[in-house]
């Protein structure tokens, strides 16, 4: 029966067994089918997912990637996460035929499939990679390999379940794991710095040779002297021409308007002294 309350937890109760919403898996432990299928229930609420209530396909494949980080996490390589998103619609979907069924029709066959699904929902939901080829590239990937204790915790995980990953986890394999990780970051590094430094060099040799191939180069070369008549607007040499022509003009204009008449002969005389200058020296 699903509760009315919105602020409680939604619980569906199949046969004898209730099944409680719930986020996320217990620490240490692989989750069964029932924490899939309560998982399932929470991401389907949509007080959960917001304003609009998420898909099925959306739930799912959110938990298959939730399902595949906390299996890595116990360094246990699982199946793709397309087909783990699969594997979720098919047992959620028979946990839905099932609620769903009307109590005229909870028949005494009903109950034996129910009976027999709240049984194999306390089992491990095994999505484990048994091809032993894709699980060896899985492991040169990330450069770890399963180690007979893992092995074993996950024998148990599909038995007895008494064993947890913090019990079984190895201090040393833990340790070793850490300095592959440090060395794989210096090496990452290292490569980086690398190839900056090549860069670096690269620029700086393009730039050498730029330089010297301007070396020698003039203005006048680059730019030919033309007519200053015909001469265009990119020509440097006939812009200097023609400013230094208009220049020359308007400043002798102007000044020979402007010099008075007793005044103008400095300008072409040799000494550049006013009349009767000398004769003011030879009276002093």
């Amino acid at each position: 029966m699903e509760s009315a309350d919105a602020g409680a937890k939604t619980k569906k109760t199949l046969g004898a067994v209730d099944y409680v919403e719930s986020s996320g898996f217990a620490q240490g432990a692989l989750p069964t089918q029932k924490d899939v299928i309560q998982n399932m229930l929470y991401l389907l609420q949509p007080k959960r997912a917001g304003q609009a209530q998420r898909s099925k396909e959306d739930a799912a494949q959110l938990l298959a990637e939730l399902l595949q980080e906390h299996w890595l996490f116990c360094n246990l390589h699982t199946i793709a996460t397309k087909t783990i998103k699969k594997v979720i619609l098919k047992m959620y979907e028979e946990f839905t035929k099932l609620y769903q069924t009307r109590k005229q029709r909870q028949n005494h066959a009903f109950m034996q499939r129910a009976d027999k699904f709240n049984m194999s929902s306390e089992q491990l939901f095994d999505i484990f990679c048994t091809d032993a080829v894709i699980r060896n590239k899985l492991e040169e990937c990330t450069g770890i390999k399963m180690t007979a204790t893992e092995w074993k915790f996950l024998e148990d995980q599909r038995s007895e379940r008494k064993m947890y990953y913090e019990d079984v986890a190895d201090t040393n394999e833990l340790k070793a794991m850490e300095r592959r990780r440090k060395v794989q970051c210096l090496d990452h590094f290292r490569k980086m710095a690398k190839d900056e430094r090549a860069a670096s060099e690269s620029k700086e040799t393009t730039y050498g040779s730029d330089v010297r191939s301007d070396e020698g180069t003039s203005v006048d070369e680059l730019y030919p002297a033309e007519d200053e008549e015909d001469a265009p607007h990119f020509s440097l040499q006939g812009r200097r021409k023609r400013r230094y022509a208009t220049r020359t003009l308007s400043s002798t204009t102007s000044a020979s308007g402007t010099i008075p008449l007793e005044c103008q002969h400095i300008r072409m005389s040799i000494r550049r002294v006013r009349p009767g200058f000398y004769e003011t020296v030879d009276k002093i």
